[in-house]
């Protein structure tokens, strides 16, 4: 049954004067508020298309603007409008791509700074509803909001601190407005809108911020993100900040993550944010940082393997692992800044040889501990352990990942004998990685640092030694740089020329050591594979992927020809030719595509190929 007074509400919406419709907005309030329940779905329809989309526009800019009446008259008007659109956007679906709706976006985000808190915290959850718009849909609140201007996000980024549903409402908005406003000039408002999240958190916990810039640089910023974000610095100061004093977990967590999302998105640039700082000062900021990242994985390893099955376990590791990549990173800023005078290290030179060395017993403890899940992981798998006692999957955890990029980055570019040696012991586990990367995109992509590790422990007797016993030429390194080739460059990635490159370093590296390679099974089958294999001409104005497949192609000629030197036993003298032809033909095709990019420095290089 209908409630008695909708029809005097309809009456007074449909009045000409806004005193008669904000009586009407008051008695539909009331209404709502105690029948709602009883009310029919075309009677909530029927009821909201009374109510006249400008007159709460009206209602909304009135008080957003205290000064124009008294405030108390002006702040009743604001919350009857907001708690009757709040009361709507639960009754009714689809509301986010309800033009009379999301077109209201502008002058409640307006609104923010001017409401009571109560009025305030409705506005927000308002919001949030409005911007989800579904994925299907070109046209909603997700769009309206992100086409707005910088100016107009304001009032709700500085309740920010107060109200964290704020986040979301942008983190929707971001993800979905590209599909209204073009990526460029997204990503500008973005940089803006960063900066002003910045300044409207000063004076509050950081920790909010710092998991919204994770999720940003996570979802909206895959790498790399825009190119001189304003906002990078400001945000590397406060995770510096935050580290450089006492913290809960939850900090300590936020300011991790944090940091591994900035350099995941921006490898360019945070690290120079990020390791450098002021090296005369007492306590480099930057060193501080690194040493509580540090810390945190050294005191947490031991930790890791009796809480495999504990709730809290995931969260740990993805801690952890995010620790790890940001070590990862710091080494790889180090090894740059050697060679690299310009290059601001906010290190002294004490510092760096301490760190080092630091560096050096954390790498191994690293890699003590993956050697433990792996043993831990094969008696589990081979019943001398109970499941529950192999617990995690060592493939799912990542902290696997992570602990393989820092021990490569380490093994390839640090030539102490100790850790390259240990490392041997990580061989079996590698190859495992490297087969189901072959197999499957399940797992993140670890065969080029597992490459890069190989260039290190193959300088070692040790690990040539367990490398030859797991037949790792014929199980990983083989069977990938054929398929690199028989792509013939459709759908291959700078990673997969790069890891082509990394395959012909490895086996540089194992020539050196033993000329037996030559007779291996596999080298034959990898020539001819090289001889069938199609050069393809340069363009004269390369794109982004040229230079890099040139420069394989080049790594991947000089060991062609080293090869077929020696060819293997018993091999027939026709198809010995045959593969040499092949060969020369693709230095010459080579050859001219170095000299289409004018490059004649690699142009003689490949020139320069002999076979006999």
């Amino acid at each position: 049954m209908e409630p008695p007074e909708i029809p005097k509400i309809h009456q007074l919406l449909a009045a000409k004067d806004d005193t008669s419709r904000f009586v009407g907005l008051l008695l539909l309030r009331t209404v709502l508020d105690k029948h709602a329940s009883e009310l029919q779905h075309g009677q909530v329809e029927a009821l909201w298309s009374s109510v006249s989309p400008k007159f709460l526009d009206r209602l909304i800019r009135t008080g957003s603007r205290p000064a124009s009446e008294p405030r108390k008259q002006s702040g009743d008007m604001l919350d009857v409008a907001v708690a009757v659109i709040y009361t709507f956007t639960k009754l009714l679906n689809d509301c986010a791509v309800n033009e009379s709706f999301y077109a209201r976006i502008p002058n409640l985000a307006a609104a923010v700074l001017y409401s009571s808190e109560e009025t305030t915290r409705r506005i927000v959850d308002l919001l949030h509803v409005l911007v989800q718009q579904p994925d299907d849909q070109d046209v909603g609140g997700a769009s309206c909001f992100a086409e707005l201007d910088v100016a107009t996000w304001e009032p709700l980024i500085e309740v920010a601190p107060q109200h964290k549903t704020v986040f979301s409402i942008f983190h929707w908005v971001w993800i979905k407005g590209s599909m209204a406003v073009p990526v460029e000039a997204l990503q500008a408002k973005i940089d803006q809108a960063l900066q002003q999240f910045i300044a409207s958190f000063k004076g509050h916990n950081p920790t909010p911020l710092l998991n919204f810039v994770t999720l940003i640089c996570e979802n909206i910023f895959p790498n790399p993100g825009p190119s001189h974000p304003q906002w990078l610095r400001p945000v590397a100061r406060l995770i510096h900040d935050m580290a450089s004093n006492k913290q809960t977990v939850d900090g300590r967590r936020a300011y991790t993550h944090c940091a591994a999302a900035l350099l995941t998105a921006y490898p360019e640039e945070a690290p120079m944010s990020l390791f450098s700082g002021d090296s005369a000062a007492p306590k480099p900021i930057a060193y501080l940082f690194f040493k509580m990242v540090q810390v945190d994985i050294l005191s947490t390893l031991h930790l890791l393997v009796p809480k495999l099955d504990t709730p809290e376990y995931p969260t740990l590791s993805l801690r952890i692992a995010a620790a790890l990549d940001i070590t990862t990173s710091f080494v790889g800023y180090l090894i740059a800044a050697v060679d690299d005078d310009n290059m601001p290290r906010g290190l002294t030179p004490d510092q760096i040889q301490k760190l080092h060395e630091d560096l050096a017993k954390m790498v191994g403890d690293v890699m003590e501990y993956l050697r433990d899940r792996w043993d831990a992981f094969l008696a589990g798998a081979r019943g001398i352990e109970s499941t529950d006692n192999a617990r995690r999957n060592i493939f799912e955890d990542p902290i696997t990942p992570a602990a393989v990029r820092l021990a490569a980055t380490w093994l390839r570019d640090d030539d102490g004998e100790t850790l390259r040696t240990q490392a041997a012991g990580l061989v079996d586990l590698f190859a495992e990685l490297y087969k189901i990367n072959l197999a499957s995109t399940d797992m993140p992509e670890l065969r080029l640092p597992i490459l890069a590790a190989l260039e290190g422990l193959l300088h070692t007797s040790d690990g040539r030694e367990v490398f030859n016993e797991g037949d790792l030429l014929a199980r990983c390194i083989y069977p990938d740089i054929r398929a690199i080739l028989a792509s013939q460059d459709e759908e291959l990635t700078l990673s997969d020329y790069l890891r082509g490159s990394a395959i012909v370093q490895v086996f540089r590296i194992l020539l050196d050591y033993d000329e037996t390679l030559r007779s291996h099974s596999g080298s034959q089958m990898f020539l001819e594979t090289v001889a069938e294999y199609e050069v393809k001409p340069a363009k004269p104005e390369p794109g982004l992927l040229e230079r890099p497949r040139l420069d394989f192609e080049t790594d991947l000629l000089e060991l062609a020809v080293t090869l077929a030197e020696k060819p293997t036993r018993g091999t027939s003298p026709a198809l010995q030719e045959k593969v040499k032809t092949g060969i020369k033909g693709a230095i010459s095709k080579l050859t001219e595509n170095w000299e289409t990019l004018d490059d004649e420095v690699m142009a003689t290089r490949v020139a320069d190929l002999r076979l006999g």
